[in-house]
């Protein structure tokens, strides 16, 4: 006996199954649609290749012999994983089942990248979502190398140009990158502007507040009531009694009961639209205070870094010494809230998270393209044309709160990689 010789069928194994189950021939053929001859034969021929009697006849019916219990057993998990087979190809070809796996760039898609694959997952339970997280430079090779289907995040310039690979990137949307620290920092309540906070009472410019004769601001107008010797800023307007309307300082907007309009918080995300006068950024707080404290930055292979050092060269700084290099957005979210750094965080992250603000530092020329990458010549699967829809959605939402419309001029395009 052999039944892996070619003789063995599909149809014996259904038959052989029916007829356990209903108790006779007859009664199989009729539930197969078949003719009670056509069932007769096929069942002889599986008694042939088996070399064993599969079934006697009684006086109502037919009963399976021990070598037929046997056999049906092991028929039914055929059947059933061929029934399995057919469900698995269907929800692969339906995109309901299968494996999409999604590289994400540094900071990349925080916000958008979560709420489509939760959509996804909310629509096809049964589909695996994997993400890998890592630098363009780990990110491409696996992308074309067919480890990946698809690029989420910052959008650049593909590494290793001009070795005929081809990749297809489209465009998102555009998001402000902000200098990110702990709420509360020092450079938030006014004070560390030299690198520390002011102690016990004393002013920006480390004076005991009230000692006006030797410590007065500028044109020797001393403070009048809790501003520090020598603390008055000639770019501020020192306070009359102290403090600004509801007891916030007189260089930021004072929430109402804790919050501004519309439920933001003022002291929390940073004006877009320029700088004031002289090149100083609004608030009082400049690029240079901000590097007396510790930085968090991004590595040298992301654009982001890139983008910084152009801005620091343009404004004749030198990147801080003091700093840190993380691509892990958990751990420069540990340090921030651990200590006085500085980071760079995207303003969507920044908008949903209560335990960290913006400094009002602009940053004209960072910020990020988010979009999606793909191999040019791939054909999409249909779970990753249902992450792709979902993405579209999530990134309509997140240009309409950014308060633009998409760019004009973005489409699907080609660059070398």
């Amino acid at each position: 006996m052999d039944l892996l010789d070619g003789r063995l069928k599909f149809r014996h194994l259904t038959l052989l199954i029916a007829v356990y189950e209903c108790g006779s021939v007859v009664r199989a053929a009729e539930s197969l649609h078949l003719t009670q001859p056509a069932a007769t034969r096929t069942l002889r021929e599986l008694e042939a290749v088996a070399e064993l009697p599969l079934f006697v006849r009684v006086p109502r019916g037919m009963r399976p012999t021990v070598y037929g219990e046997a056999l049906v057993g092991h028929a039914r998990a055929v059947v059933a994983e061929v029934r399995r087979a057919e469900e698995h190809l269907t929800g692969l070809r339906q995109g309901r089942e299968g494996t999409v796996t999604v590289g994400t760039l540094l900071a990349g898609a925080n916000v958008l990248l979560p709420r489509a694959v939760a959509r996804l997952k909310r629509e096809r339970p049964r589909l695996t979502v994997v993400v890998r997280e890592g630098t363009p430079d780990v990110l491409h090779p696996a992308l074309l190398g067919g480890e990946l289907d698809v690029i989420v995040g910052r959008m650049g310039t593909a590494p290793g140009e001009g070795e005929g690979e081809k990749v297809r990137q489209r465009t998102l949307y555009r998001e402000p990158i902000r200098l990110a620290v702990r709420a509360g920092h020092p450079l938030l309540t006014g004070g560390g502007r030299d690198g520390a906070s002011p102690a016990d009472g004393e002013g920006p410019g480390g004076g005991k507040g009230g000692e006006g004769s030797e410590g007065s601001g500028p044109g020797g107008i001393a403070p009048t009531d809790g501003e520090g010797a020598g603390g008055s800023r000639p770019d501020r307007i020192a306070p009359t009694d102290g403090e600004g309307p509801g007891g916030s300082r007189p260089d930021r907007i004072a929430p109402t009961d804790g919050e501004g309009p519309g439920g933001s918080r003022p002291d929390r995300i940073a004006p877009t639209d320029g700088e004031g006068p002289g090149g100083s950024d609004r608030g009082g707080i400049s690029l240079t205070d901000a590097l007396a404290h510790p930085w968090i930055l991004p590595v040298e292979q992301t654009a982001l870094r890139q983008e910084l050092g152009a801005l620091f060269v343009e404004r004749g700084l030198s990147l801080p010494a003091d700093r840190v290099e993380c691509t892990s957005i958990l751990t420069m979210r540990a340090l921030l809230l651990q200590t006085d750094m500085v980071a760079l965080l995207p303003e969507l992250v920044l908008r949903d998270d209560e335990q960290l603000a913006a400094l009002p530092v602009e940053l004209p020329s960072v910020g990020r393209t988010v979009g999606v990458t793909e191999a040019a010549h791939r054909t999409r699967t249909p779970a990753l044309e249902a992450l792709l829809r979902h993405l579209d959605e999530e990134a309509a939402l997140l240009r309409a709160s950014l308060g633009g419309g998409r760019e004009k001029g973005v489409s699907e395009s080609l660059s070398e990689r």
